[in-house]
């Protein structure tokens, strides 16, 4: 019988049981100089795992900045911890993240098209839905996430690190520091960046303490003299939409699920200067219905939100759709087919059990 995510203990927790080693080695680095290593049970755990001639580490479809964030970072630490791995995405970088990594100097990693027989480590999702294609016949060695447990199963034991924090750079951060490695200016800049992204600047429902530390310990050890600057250009580039279609915009931070035998979309798009909640929510209305039935959905939801107004459209589309919206955020549709609601920071802590629940209801 497979190993169903949903069964595991979390490493974490495991880990604090075992308690943490702190046995230091002596160790050279490729320019001849000697740093001490830190020999802990997390380190000993992903050493000493297979990972025959490599391993690739990618995140979810409709490459977010934590997505590709946390895979180029993971897949440095285990590198460093002598691991052929090497990142990829899941299609293309747009946006904020490719904003992100052309302000680091860093070149965007290969799309990977098939994972199929291939050894992998997703980053930032365990849904299959959301995976690259080929993920169900890949040997998933590693799944590092902050979301719920997914559809991931595997014939054999895995890593699964999970920690209900605001962003899988986060967690990669702290494992960097609990196996005592200092990550360099250019890594430490890209997990602030996925942080920064997932959190809304450490506004979202979702962020927590352990967040919180974490910006600071990463800021310490960047390269960014003005981080409000720096944000700012990050927002700016997330809502910045020139020369795409609009498709293009519905699919730039687009996930999908299976609710309740229910096989749903949800994409999430910023208002910005240049297009206001009004028109955009009209854009996405008008692409809506192809999208669904391009993706293969019974029902498609749209999270467009402004902050500053302290508002969140959600139009949609499908059979049972306007029902399943109108449950979830206790409101009645507009006759355009719009949910009109207060602002929602996150989709996985709010947007989605809201979903949830409405599908639940609708079901039944």
């Amino acid at each position: 019988m497979g190993f169903n995510l949903k069964r595991l203990f979390i490493l974490a927790a495991l880990l604090t049981v075992c308690g943490c080693a702190t046995t230091s080695l002596v160790s050279c680095s490729k320019e001849g100089n000697e740093r001490i290593v830190y020999s802990t049970p997390l380190r000993s755990v992903i050493t000493g795992m297979d990972y025959g001639d490599g391993v690739f580490v990618v995140g979810h479809k409709s490459p977010d900045c934590d997505a590709v964030c946390s895979a180029i970072t993971y897949a440095d630490l285990l590198q460093r911890l002598g691991i052929n791995a090497q990142a990829r995405v899941a299609g293309k970088v747009i946006c904020e993240p490719l904003h992100v990594l052309q302000e680091a100097g860093i070149e965007t990693p290969p799309v990977l098209e098939d994972a199929t027989g291939l050894n992998m480590i997703m980053t930032d999702h365990s849904e299959y839905a959301q995976a690259v294609d080929g993920m169900a016949q890949a040997r998933v060695l590693h799944v590092i996430d902050h979301h719920g447990t997914g559809t991931v199963t595997t014939a054999h034991p895995l890593l699964y690190y999970a920690l209900p924090i605001g962003s899988t750079c986060t967690i990669i951060a702290s494992m960097y520091e609990e196996m005592g490695e200092n990550p360099t200016r250019t890594q430490a800049r890209l997990m602030l960046s996925g942080l920064l992204s997932d959190t809304d600047n450490l506004t979202s429902a979702t962020t927590t303490d352990t967040d919180r530390k974490f910006y600071s310990w990463l800021l310490e050890r960047s390269d960014i003299a003005d981080i409000a600057s720096y944000y700012a250009g990050m927002n700016k580039a997330r809502t910045s939409f020139d020369g795409m279609t609009d498709e293009e915009i519905l699919l730039s931070d687009y996930k999908e699920y299976e609710i309740e035998g229910v096989k749903i979309g949800i994409g999430s798009v910023l208002a910005s200067e240049d297009i206001g909640l009004e028109e955009l929510c009209r854009c996405m209305r008008g692409v809506m219905p192809a999208v669904r039935e391009q993706q293969g959905l019974e029902m498609l939801f749209m999270m467009l939100g402004d902050h500053q107004a302290n508002l969140t459209h959600v139009p949609f589309c499908g059979e049972g759709a306007k029902e399943v919206a109108e449950g979830a955020f206790k409101t009645a549709a507009s006759e355009e087919g719009c949910i009109v609601t207060t602002y929602i920071s996150s989709r996985k802590a709010q947007f989605v059990p809201a979903i949830t629940d409405g599908i639940v209801n609708w079901k039944q």
